[in-house]
């Protein structure tokens, strides 16, 4: 059972949200993630999101920059190689 209070995961909801509006706008534009489906890049970045900020990170900078960083590992290999 979630032991989470409601405002307690708002709060986490509005960090992530703020968090994937500020990472959303570099990753749509890389040259390594973009030739992923759009749906997948969503899906992966709102997940690195989730659990950097489940692991105790609070400053959304660092969330949306830990949160590339490993999208960029996961899926950034470029096609061509």
């Amino acid at each position: 059972m979630d032991q989470t209070s409601p405002e307690r995961r708002q709060a986490s909801d509005s960090l992530v949200s703020t968090a994937f509006d500020k990472s959303w706008r570099f990753v749509e534009t890389d040259p390594l993630l973009r030739h992923n489906a759009k749906e997948l890049l969503r899906s992966r970045l709102r997940a690195y999101l989730e659990l950097s900020l489940r692991n105790g990170e609070q400053d959304i900078l660092h969330l949306a920059n830990r949160a590339i960083w490993k999208l960029r590992i996961e899926l950034g290999q470029r096609s061509d190689l």
